[in-house]
């Protein structure tokens, strides 16, 4: 009897020593794909304004800056579809707010760009450039969660 006894304790405690290693696995991959977001997001920030002068000049380069739209949307979709741990819940929906601005400014100049009205130049200067800003001002506090 105290033999199953120890037996069904041990397999109780692996049991929730199994669950929370996949609640430590899923708060690491979670940190991992929120840096690599904002990584990529900053990336693009970076990339944005070139690719709008080059647009300006070479009417391939506008299907380059269409396909890193849409790209960018994908990505912030799959972020969003994340599941946050508890602990980085507040990021978040931080994120994910910024995101909804974010996405917003997107399909504004994928209209634009369809209807040959894009203001390029003006891109610089967008609400799109200053959420991005925003959005890589995070970095620190998702590398935090990491600690």
């Amino acid at each position: 009897m105290k033999v199953r006894l120890l037996v069904l304790l041990l397999l109780a405690g692996l049991l929730s020593g199994c669950s929370m290693l996949d609640n430590v696995n899923q708060s690491l991959n979670y940190v991992t794909e929120a840096t690599t977001y904002v990584n990529d997001v900053s990336s693009f920030a970076e990339q944005l304004p070139n690719m709008a002068q080059d647009a300006l000049t070479n009417p391939e380069a506008l299907d380059q800056v269409t396909n890193a739209f849409e790209q960018m949307k994908e990505q912030i979709n799959q972020f969003n579809a994340l599941e946050a741990p508890a602990f980085a819940q507040d990021i978040h929906d931080q994120l994910s707010q910024y995101n909804e601005t974010f996405l917003q400014e997107i399909n504004t100049y994928i209209t634009q760009i369809t209807n040959n009205t894009i203001d390029l130049e003006a891109i610089q200067q967008s609400e799109l450039v200053k959420t991005m800003q925003s959005i890589t001002e995070l970095t620190n506090q998702i590398q935090q969660l990491g600690q």
